[in-house]
Formats: structure tokens, C-alpha cells, sequence
């Protein structure tokens, strides 16, 4: 073997090293919600592109409980090695408002990494309310106060929050039950046992034609590409109704920037693939990519708001 020869082979087995290394790598995206939530979904589509994009293998962790402090609780003390990140949404910011005394700060225990898009929810009944539209079922409950229920996906959950925000603007009375995760929700809606919820329009979307559920109406500002056959809230009588959130991963405070920076940069690419930006958007997450700087911005004026909104209904976990 010359000597160039040699040289070539002593770099290439470097190189195949620090290929085989980073392959070796296994980046968690960490759920706040059980299988079959918005976050759950979400972090399960791109987790494979992501994985190729990084070169390393990507899982995803479920973490349920209590609102999706748990979850956060374990991202927020984690090793800030890149390779642990929390599958968020604004629920983050509403739970950590909610609750008193968390191991963590919902906003500076964490950094912005990458940002997936903005989702809006669905207000669904069981079929068992014999309400065929909005104006029924608020009709039915305001006629019976304390009658019904609504479930959430904990205290502070967007599930819990988007429900109570519209309870306060149409000035009902129902009783709030929090479950565990959406999933969850979702099949006490089909049983009956549960009267209503708001949902995101990713995780009903596969029950749009289930004769047991009924999808009343949406939140976003105009209606869903996807459901246009749904009203939306403001269209339904209620005008000045809008819920909409972000969802994106999110780092451990410590995280290095340049770590941070990478996957910012592939999940991006990741969720402007057309592809993949095709059934983001059919499942009800509009996808938008953001530098780090924007992020952070987000959610700076996310906590903002979700402290403020806190503060507004005064909710406790009583």
C-alpha cells in the first residue's frame, strides 16, 4: 500500500467512525399526552425524516400526567446533551401557570428548537347531547346548568383552557373533567359518558364520520381546508372566538446552541417538505418554520399571555 493509499484508508475509517457514532446516536422527543394526542401524532410523523436529517435514530417517549408536567419536569433535567427534547405546545406554558410549585420554569428551564406550526381544536359532543350544531348544544346546557360535563387533558391542558375560554365568552356551566390524554378524551366522548371537549382537529380527525361524535364547530379564524363541512366558532355566533396554538420541540436550557441550531435546521427542512407539509396540514398543524431568535420570541409572549389568562380565570388544581 503507498503511502497516499494509506492516508486515504486512516481518513475514510475516521470518517466512517464519526458516521458510525452519530448514527448511534438516539434522540428522544418526549410527549406530555398518551398515544393518540396532537403531540403524540405529531412527534411520531416527522420522527423518521428527522432521524435521517440528523443521523441518528429518533423514539418517541410518552410521558403523561398531570396537565403535561411531568414530561416537562423530565425534559427540564435532563442532560443538556442535544439529545432529549420536549414534544411541546402552549399547554406547556397554561399548566406551568396553573400550577404552583414546579421543579422547573415553564419558560426559562427550556430554549426554543424548532417550531412545527400553529393547530387549531374542534368543540365535539356526544352524540348523546342531540345538539346538531353550536347553537343547540350552548342552548341545551345553558337550560340546564351544572347538568353536563366537559373533559380536558388536565388542568391547564389547551384542552382545558380552549373549553373554559369559550364556557366564560358563551356563559355556560359545566362541570370540568380532567383525564388524562386526548385519546382518552376522545373515547369517553364516543361512550357518552362525556358530554363535550375541544379537541384539536389533528387528534378527531379520524372520527370526523364516527356516528357517535358530533364536530360542532372549529377554532381557527377561518374554516379548515381539511373540514370544511365545520363552522367555525366566530361564524357560529361567538365573533371575537379564536383558539389557536403553537406546537414545537423544545431544548433544556443548557442545551449548546450549535446542537440546538441543528435541529432547528431539520425541522425545518423536515416540515417543509411538501410531502410531509401536506399532512401536517391535513391533520389541523399548519406548518411554519422559525429561526431560533423567533421562537424564543414565541414563547416569551406565549408565557406572557398564558400567566395573564391564568390570572384572568383564576384557576387552581382544586
Amino acid at each position: 500500500m503507498t503511502k497516499t493509499n494509506f492516508l486515504i484508508a486512516i481518513a475514510l475509517t475516521c470518517l466512517w467512525g464519526t458516521i458510525s457514532a452519530q448514527d448511534h446516536r438516539t434522540i428522544s422527543l418526549v410527549v406530555p399526552f398518551s398515544a393518540g394526542s396532537a403531540q403524540d401524532v405529531s412527534a411520531r410523523l416527522i420522527s423518521e425524516p428527522l432521524a435521517q436529517e440528523l443521523h441518528a435514530r429518533v423514539v418517541v417517549v410518552n410521558k403523561p400526567g398531570a396537565g403535561g408536567t411531568i414530561a416537562s419536569a423530565y425534559v427540564a433535567g435532563a442532560k443538556p446533551d442535544g439529545l432529549t427534547y420536549l414534544m411541546a405546545s402552549a399547554s406547556h406554558h397554561l399548566a406551568g401557570a396553573v400550577y404552583p410549585a414546579l421543579p422547573y420554569h415553564p419558560l426559562d428551564s427550556f430554549r426554543g428548537a424548532g417550531l412545527l406550526g400553529f393547530s387549531e381544536f374542534v368543540l365535539i359532543t356526544s352524540e348523546s347531547m342531540r345538539t346538531p350544531d353550536l347553537a343547540a348544544f350552548v342552548a341545551r346546557v345553558k337550560s340546564n346548568p351544572n347538568a353536563f360535563n366537559y373533559a380536558s387533558a388536565g388542568y391547564g391542558s389547551t384542552t382545558h383552557v380552549g373549553m373554559a375560554s369559550f364556557s366564560k365568552s358563551a356563559n355556560l356551566q359545566m362541570a370540568h373533567i380532567p383525564l388524562k390524554g386526548t385519546s382518552e378524551i376522545i373515547n369517553e366522548v364516543l361512550s357518552g359518558r362525556i358530554q363535550a371537549a375541544m379537541v384539536s382537529s389533528l387528534s378527531i380527525f379520524g372520527y370526523r364520520a364516527d356516528p357517535r361524535v358530533r364536530l360542532l364547530a372549529t377554532t381557527g379564524a377561518r374554516r379548515s381546508e381539511y373540514l370544511a363541512d365545520v363552522p367555525t366558532i366566530a361564524e357560529s355566533g361567538f365573533p371575537q372566538f379564536k383558539w389557536l396554538v403553537w406546537a414545537g420541540l423544545l431544548a433544556p436550557a443548557a442545551t449548546p446552541a450549535e446542537k440546538v441550531e441543528d435541529i432547528n435546521r431539520a425541522v425545518a427542512k423536515v416540515i417543509n417538505e411538501p410531502t410531509m407539509h401536506t399532512r401536517l396540514t391535513q391533520l389541523g398543524l399548519y406548518p411554519k418554520s422559525l429561526s431560533r431568535a423567533q421562537f424564543d420570541s414565541v414563547l416569551k409572549d406565549d408565557w406572557l399571555h398564558a400567566s395573564q389568562l391564568m390570572d384572568q380565570f383564576k384557576m387552581t388544581q382544586d
